[in-house]
Order: structure tokens, then sequence, then C-alpha cells
């Protein structure tokens, strides 16, 4: 069968959204490319993460239709979103894996079957469905499958990130959850996540700080990153409208005004030096379209 290679654009993302933990997340207006190609000769396992995992997707894909598949599946980003940051780097390579796999099939998987597919390989559907669907998205396993909602938002919004240098891994930064929560807790942060998707809908971003304030992974999650509270802080004083841990960190996103998102990305960043780190900044906003299929290409065989 002749050789072909698939590129797919897909969006970073930032999960959880404070409160949102493991079913709320929206996708960024920073995409990545990935290539997947596909032939008959073994191809040697590189060194990218990113890459084996949408490598590792595809063959997934192919074990899920029940069909072999090809010996040689290599996989190339041209624009890399950062492993262990919080920013939907696994999601993207999986979700681009999956769809480069069942474009070359002639798509035997609806949408709904590729977001289960990516989900399964994640572990949970908050970065895979804003990757797949693009918005913010929310998304909860059922028994039947997944429930998913696109949430409205002021389309104004602008997202400012800070990326620090040094990597939380998700594995590292799950394990620190407790195994059970007090009702308050439990109580208070179920409803502001009630408050904090019909606060987006309604345009109320003057609600967005008390929506995103959560008692389920940040606090634990901080002791992996000892500024996050500071780093908040410093995001809210220059006019952000909310701030939280992006994913599991250590990433920082936050909800900016128009004309404020450089102010509040240089705040932010100013905390995280203060603390003695050091990171980077973007400003962009929330994307509202997910993966797509970019270019279909014949390889020589």
């Amino acid at each position: 069968m002749e050789a072909t290679a698939i590129t797919v654009r897909a969006p970073a993302t930032s999960a959880n959204v404070g409160t949102g933990f493991d079913c709320l997340g929206l996708a960024l207006d920073l995409f990545a490319s990935v290539t997947v190609s596909f032939g008959e000769m073994e191809q040697p396992p590189g060194g990218d993460a990113g890459e084996a995992m949408a490598v590792s997707a595809a063959r997934a894909f192919y074990e899920r239709i029940g069909r072999a598949p090809p010996a040689g599946i290599a996989a190339r980003y041209t624009v890399a979103i950062p492993l262990g940051r919080g920013l939907g780097a696994s999601a993207v390579a999986r979700v681009a894996g999956i769809l480069a796999a069942n474009e070359r099939e002639g798509r035997p998987l609806d949408a709904d079957a590729c977001l289960a597919l990516a989900a399964s390989l994640e572990g949970h559907p908050d970065n895979a469905c804003p990757a797949l669907f693009g918005g913010v998205q929310v998304c909860v396993a059922t028994d039947g499958g997944h429930a998913r909602v696109p949430c409205r938002y002021p389309a104004g919004l602008r997202v400012a990130l800070l990326i620090p240098d040094h990597a939380m891994p998700t594995a590292e930064a799950r394990r620190l959850l407790p195994d059970a929560y007090g009702r308050e807790d439990a109580v208070g942060t179920s409803a502001r996540l009630g408050l904090l998707v019909a606060a987006l809908a309604a345009g109320r971003v003057d609600l967005l700080d008390e929506a995103t304030r959560d008692r389920f992974h940040q606090p634990w999650r901080a002791s992996l990153f000892p500024p996050l509270y500071d780093v908040f802080d410093a995001a809210r004083g220059a006019g952000a409208h909310a701030a939280w841990l992006s994913g599991a960190g250590s990433s920082v996103a936050a909800f900016a005004p128009p004309g404020a998102e450089r102010a509040v990305a240089a705040a932010m960043l100013a905390a995280l030096e203060a603390a003695g780190m050091a990171g980077r900044t973007l400003v962009t906003r929330i994307a509202p379209t997910g993966a797509e299929v970019a270019t279909v290409e014949s390889l020589d065989s």
C-alpha cells in the first residue's frame, strides 16, 4: 500500500479552569502541527515523547477498529507544545495520532468515538475534548461513553499564560490528591463549578474569580509549585478576572480583559521570578475550533 503522511493541527488546552477538575477544559489559540506517516517499512522509535504518544495513539486506533496497523508509523511535531506544563501536550499528540489514522482508513470512527479513544488513553476527557472540538467544553465519562456540552463564553476574553521552566508531571501531581474530601470542600467546589459555567455563559466576568477558587486540586498541587498563590494574586492585581493552575501544572492561566493581558502576563512572571524561578509568558485567546486534518500527502513507497 502506498505510504502516506497526514498532518493534523490541534490546539493546546487548559483543563480544570480552577473548579472544573477532570471535566472542564478550553482550547487555546496555540496550535501544534503533528505529521503522522504510514508505510510498510518499520520505523525506528524517535526520542521525542510527544511524537511517541502520537504513534502509540495511531496504533491504539487500529486496535480499536480491529485492523493490523502498518508496519511503519512515525510522527513529527512541526510546532511543539511543552510536555509537563499543563497545556494538553499529551492530548494534542494522541488526538493527532487518532485523527491521522482515522483519516487514512476512511474515517470509520465518528467524532465521539475518537473522543472516547483519546480520553481512554489520557485517563480523563478534560484535555482531549477541547483539543478535538475547540471552545470551552464540559465532558463527563458516562456508562455509555461521554456526555459533552460546549459552553458559551465572552468573545473578548483573553488568556494570559505563565509557563515556568520546570515541569510538573501529571502522574506526580495526581498522586498528591487525597482519596476523600470533606463535605464543605466538596459542596464549595461543586457549587463554584456551576457558578463558573453560568458566569461564562452570561458574560459575568465579575464572578469568574470566585467561581475558579477550588478546593479539590490546587491547594494540594501548590506543594510542587510554592509560588502558585502569589502568582494568582499578581494576576488579579494586574487586572485578571481569574487565574488557575492549568491542568496539573506547572503553567498558570488567567482570564484577562482586552488590553490587560500583557500586564497580567508580566505580573505573573514577576511573581515567579521573585520566588527564584524562571519561565516565559504567552498571550492568547480561546480557540473556537479544535483539531482538523490539514494535509494528506502521498509519499514514495
